[in-house]
C-alpha cells in the first residue's frame, strides 16, 4: 500500500463507530491515515471536521451513489453503521468493486455483524450446551439464510469468495457494555451508550419493575466496548503489516467476546439500581405474562432476541490477530448502577424538556 492509508468509515458517530475512530484519530499511524466518514448530521461533521481533521460526507446507508463512490476511493472499508442493510451494502460492495476493476488491487473490507445469528429460541427458559467458535466454518455457513445479520453476511463474503474483487473480514461483537468515553463523546459528536441497557431501563420505568422473560437464564457472551475498538485496530494493524496473515472471505469470522453471563445478572443489577433510586417498585425480577414482552419490547421477535442464548468463542480473534480483551464480564455488572443513574438523568432531562 501506498504510504497514505485511505480509510472511508461508516457508523462514525454511533456507540461502536464512534470508538473505533477515536482509535483511529490516535493511532501511532494517523498521521499516514486519510480518513472519510459519511455522517448524518451536518453539526457533527463541522465538528469532525473542524475539530478532528476527518473529511467527511454528509449522507446515510439510503445514499446508494455516496456510498459506491466512497469505498471505490478508499484502501480499506470499515463498516459498523447498518448489518442489515442489503442495499447499503450492495453499494458500498460495487464501490469495491470499481476500485479493483481500475486498479487491479484488493480493497479490504472490514464488516460488521453480530452474534445475534446463533440466537435460538430459548426465551429465557434454559442455557445452551453450544459454544460457537469463529473457526468452525461449517457451522457457520450451515446458519439458514434469514438469521439476524446472515443476508448481508453471505453477500460479504460472496464479494471476496466468489467475485474476487476484495478482501472482506467481518467482526462480529457478542453484547456490548460500558460507557464510552473520549474526545469525540466529550464533544457531542459520538453516543457514548449502548442500545441493550437503555432498553431495559425505559423498558422498567414505563412497566414499573424490571421484567423477565422465562427464568431469565439464557447465556450471553458479551464484550467492553473499548475490547472492542481494539479488535478493529489489530485487525487493521494486521492488514497494514501483512494482508496475507488476516483470514478473509469463507475464514473470514472473527468473534469478538470477552465473558458470558446469565441475562438476570444483567437485569438484577439494573433491578436493584431503578429500585434504589425509587423509580420501580420493586427490586424483584417479575416474569412477563404471555404475550407482555412484546409491547415493551418493540415485538415478540425482539423480545425472543433479547432472552435468546449468544453463546460464542472467538478463537480466531484470539489466535491471529492477538487479541486479548481486558474487561470481564464482571465488568459489566459492577459498571451498570452508575451507567443506569446517567440514563435516568438524561430520561428525566428529555420528558421535562419535551413537558
Amino acid at each position: 500500500m501506498s504510504s497514505k492509508v485511505s480509510i472511508f468509515i461508516t457508523g462514525a458517530t454511533g456507540y461502536i463507530g464512534g470508538t473505533v475512530l477515536q482509535r483511529l484519530l490516535s493511532h501511532p499511524n494517523a498521521a499516514d491515515f486519510v480518513i472519510t466518514a459519511l455522517v448524518r448530521n451536518a453539526d457533527k461533521a463541522k465538528v469532525l471536521e473542524t475539530q478532528f481533521g476527518v473529511k467527511t460526507v454528509l449522507g446515510s446507508f439510503q445514499d446508494l451513489d455516496k456510498l459506491t463512490d466512497l469505498a471505490a476511493g478508499a484502501q480499506i472499508t470499515i463498516d459498523i453503521a447498518d448489518c442489515d442493510n442489503v442495499e447499503g451494502t450492495k453499494a458500498i460492495l460495487r464501490g469495491l468493486k470499481q476500485r479493483h476493476d481500475k486498479t487491479g488491487e484488493l480493497p479490504h473490507f472490514i464488516h460488521t455483524s453480530g452474534t445475534a445469528e446463533f440466537a435460538d429460541n430459548a426465551r429465557g427458559e434454559f442455557a445452551s450446551e453450544t459454544v460457537y467458535s469463529d473457526l468452525d466454518i461449517p457451522t457457520i455457513e450451515a446458519l439458514p439464510p434469514s438469521a439476524p445479520h446472515r443476508p448481508v453476511d453471505l453477500l460479504v463474503v460472496a464479494a471476496d469468495a466468489e467475485g474476487g474483487y476484495a478482501r472482506t473480514h467481518i467482526l462480529m461483537p457478542s453484547v456490548v457494555y460500558g460507557v464510552a468515553t473520549g474526545p469525540l463523546v466529550d464533544a457531542g459528536v459520538a453516543n457514548p451508550h449502548t442500545a441493550m441497557i437503555p432498553i431495559f431501563v425505559r423498558t422498567a420505568l414505563s412497566r414499573g419493575s424490571v421484567g423477565v422473560m422465562g427464568k431469565g437464564v439464557s447465556m450471553w457472551a458479551n464484550v467492553h466496548v473499548d475490547d472492542v475498538a481494539d479488535a478493529y485496530i489489530q485487525m487493521l494493524d494486521a492488514i497494514l503489516r501483512d494482508p496475507a496473515s488476516v483470514s478473509h472471505g469463507r475464514e473470514g469470522y472473527f468473534f469478538v467476546e470477552g465473558g458470558e453471563l446469565a441475562i438476570r445478572e444483567v437485569l438484577q443489577p439494573v433491578a436493584d439500581t431503578l429500585f434504589a433510586l425509587g423509580r420501580i417498585s420493586t427490586r424483584e425480577l417479575v416474569p412477563y405474562a404471555p404475550g407482555e414482552a412484546g409491547k415493551y419490547l418493540f415485538n415478540d421477535y425482539f423480545a425472543g432476541l433479547l432472552f435468546a442464548n449468544f453463546r460464542v468463542k472467538g478463537e480466531r480473534t484470539r489466535r491471529e490477530l492477538g487479541w486479548a480483551p481486558k474487561h470481564t464480564a464482571q465488568d459489566f455488572v459492577e459498571g451498570l448502577p452508575a451507567e443506569i443513574e446517567v440514563l435516568v438523568k438524561k430520561q428525566d432531562a428529555q420528558a421535562k424538556a419535551s413537558a
